[in-house]
């Protein structure tokens, strides 16, 4: 907790840094915020910690409300949404708008409301209640099966939105760091299926409650060292050598004209916004190929510059012409991020 804390204040601090902002810290705060409230659920509804988590319906509070709703619900709203973000500016060569994140807003709270007050408001033995002998909450049959399926539901979005993202995967890592989530996440999820559908005594043996805190706490603080931990790590040690590296993936990639050609749509009207995404993919595409062909020709006025002077005298004239195109591509990309 105290590592990601350091690395969550770390990368907010430096959040200008081209590879740590582009994990889209806004999005990594709000998860950062979900996996805390997640993690004092998990322990208010496994665990007695008297005059605490012990008042009337504290277990509608830390279990309904934080571990699942403001937990785990959230949890995955962020990262299915923080890849919606490089779908569409990666992809779909579109801007993300105000009003792109209050619809991705409204989602959540229209299944947050829809599972949230109807939890809250049915009897305590359909969904979740204290049990002051035993000192922990147990859950209705109600709760667990409307709990998991919106879980899984969310779990499968992840996955189908991660396959997606697949390519834009050499300069933000995005595909690889998803997968480990997912596989730690999948360990986790099925633990806790299994626990609550099948074994449901499992509650009244403190060691496998503790069991379940630790693999849920394992998932969400390691899925924020997963995100931040390279890019921050680079920013310590590596600073310039890292973000050199960084914009180099970009181009091998062929995302640095997408990205700045979605900036400059940034600056068109939204009424025009799907006139011009059709043709932001034509131009992308064309100042690759365009920068690949003057590539070419470089080369072969070099070549035939050094047939008719075998000193290689105008050798250094191409020599800058070439670094000059390459580093203005960069710097470009660089200024933009």
């Amino acid at each position: 907790m105290t590592i990601n804390t350091l690395l969550f204040a770390y990368a907010v601090w430096k959040h200008k840094y081209p590879p740590i902002k582009a994990k889209n810290i806004p999005l990594i705060a709000v998860l950062y915020v979900s996996m805390l409230i997640w993690f004092i659920g998990t322990i208010g509804t496994n665990f007695n910690l008297p005059g605490l988590f012990d008042f009337e319906n504290s277990c509608i509070v830390f279990a309904s409300w934080f571990r699942v709703l403001l937990g785990v619900f959230l949890f995955i709203h962020i990262h299915i949404f923080r890849l919606y973000t490089y779908l569409r500016i990666f992809e779909q060569l579109k801007r993300m708008t105000v009003r792109v994140y209050a619809i991705g807003a409204l989602i959540y709270l229209v299944v947050a409301l829809g599972y949230g007050i109807p939890i809250t408001i049915l009897r305590n033995s359909l969904t979740v209640r204290f049990v002051p002998s035993l000192g922990i909450c147990v859950y209705g049959m109600a709760f667990i099966e409307i709990s998991f399926s919106i879980i899984w539901a969310g779990w499968l979005a992840i996955l189908v939105v991660t396959v997606l993202a697949r390519n834009i995967n050499t300069s933000f890592n995005e595909y690889k760091e998803m997968v480990l989530i997912i596989t730690l996440s999948s360990i986790t999820l099925l633990y806790e299926t299994i626990a609550h559908n099948i074994v449901q005594e499992y509650i009244l043996y403190r060691w496998l409650r503790t069991l379940s805190t630790f693999m849920e706490y394992l998932t969400n603080q390691t899925s924020l060292f997963i995100l931040l931990g390279v890019p921050v790590y680079n920013c310590i040690f590596n600073h310039e050598t890292y973000k050199k590296r960084f914009f180099e993936k970009m181009r091998a990639d062929g995302m640095v004209a997408r990205y700045n050609l979605t900036l400059e749509n940034q600056t068109a009207d939204t009424n025009i916004e799907s006139t011009v995404a059709p043709f932001a993919l034509e131009r992308a595409d064309a100042s690759e190929d365009n920068y690949q062909k003057s590539t070419q020709s470089r080369s072969d006025t070099s070549s035939s510059s050094n047939r008719r002077n075998p000193d290689g005298l105008s050798l250094p004239t191409t020599i800058s012409l070439s670094s000059s195109s390459s580093s203005s591509s960069l710097s470009t990309a660089e200024a933009n991020i």
